[in-house]
């Protein structure tokens, strides 16, 4: 049986929303890390990109379905409130000195201190707002442990058991293939840019495989069984390891195309979407083999 109830609107809405924020704390850091290199003058908007760090976890928290692991994201957004508004309190006291005692350096400084102080009030409100969402889903994802208890505890209690079902695990089943589905096109760019590299390379072929696990993932996303769980399981793992490896080996290299940069994000999208194909993918194997257990009982 699975006692875990399947996510309501206001839940899925919750994550949403999650997600949305998270995004744009990333897509800030990525403004951040562009222009950059055409300001002069000293700063500590550099702290802005812990957000390549702390959005990801937040991500993950928005599709995983544990309130412990929320509570923790949930601390980890708090972090990044008090580090974006110490860095939005900086530029602020520039800003208010240099309009104060006005010189001849001041135009400069209160247009870049401008800039970084509006990128750090949106990254400020982004967080409150990401923090909030993070309480609701909490709250959601405790509501949700209350009632898989309750439910746990009466099915023990019948004399007749009723036939086992794997809602949670076939939801699992429909996230993967989503994220598969949406590898499919990225695994092609990812293709374009790298399969020069990969006749110099072994490294980059083993990359370049992605795209056929992802195939192979949409294909049985919706039939998995234990046996097919497995085998992606297996190729998914490898996959990690490999794109984790080109992430820091690529890291000291110096970028100077488009192409190049836009290789080198991928791989960052490919290692979190792997993590989260892992985590689903060994959750739903847990899933599978209570089911297996049960339907004998």
């Amino acid at each position: 049986m699975d006692f875990r109830p399947v996510d309501t609107s206001k839940t899925v809405g919750t994550r949403n929303l999650i997600r949305v924020y998270a995004i744009t704390n990333i897509f800030l850091a990525l403004i951040y890390t562009a222009i950059e290199p055409y300001f002069n003058g000293v700063h500590m908007s550099w702290i802005h990109q812990i957000h390549f760090i702390l959005q990801p976890i937040a991500i993950f928290a928005s599709v995983a379905d544990s309130s412990i692991f929320t509570s923790i994201t949930m601390f980890f957004s708090l972090t990044a409130i008090l580090f974006d508004a110490i860095v939005l309190w900086l530029n602020a006291v520039a800003v208010n000195r240099c309009l104060s005692e006005p010189t001849a350096t001041c135009f400069e400084m209160v247009w870049e201190k401008g800039i970084w102080g509006l990128l750090a009030l949106i990254h400020v409100l982004s967080d409150v707002m990401l923090t909030v969402r993070l309480w609701t889903l909490k709250k959601l994802m405790t509501k949700k442990d209350i009632t898989e208890k309750h439910s746990r505890e009466e099915y023990e209690s019948e004399a007749i058991k009723s036939a086992p079902d794997m809602n949670t695990a076939k939801v699992y089943f429909a996230k993967m293939r989503i994220i598969h589905l949406f590898l499919i096109p990225i695994g092609f760019i990812y293709v374009f840019f790298m399969l020069g590299r990969a006749w110099s390379n072994i490294l980059w072929i083993g990359a370049l495989l992605h795209v056929f696990v992802d195939i192979y993932g949409a294909s049985v996303g919706v039939v998995h069984d234990m046996w097919s769980l497995g085998f992606l399981a297996a190729f998914v793992i490898a996959m990690t390891g490999v794109n984790a490896f080109v992430l820091v080996y690529r890291l000291p290299e110096s970028r100077e195309t488009i192409s190049e940069d836009l290789s080198f994000y991928l791989n960052f999208i490919y290692l979190f979407a792997d993590i989260l194909l892992t985590y689903f993918i060994l959750d739903a194997f847990v899933l599978l083999q209570k089911f297996e257990k049960m339907k004998y009982q």
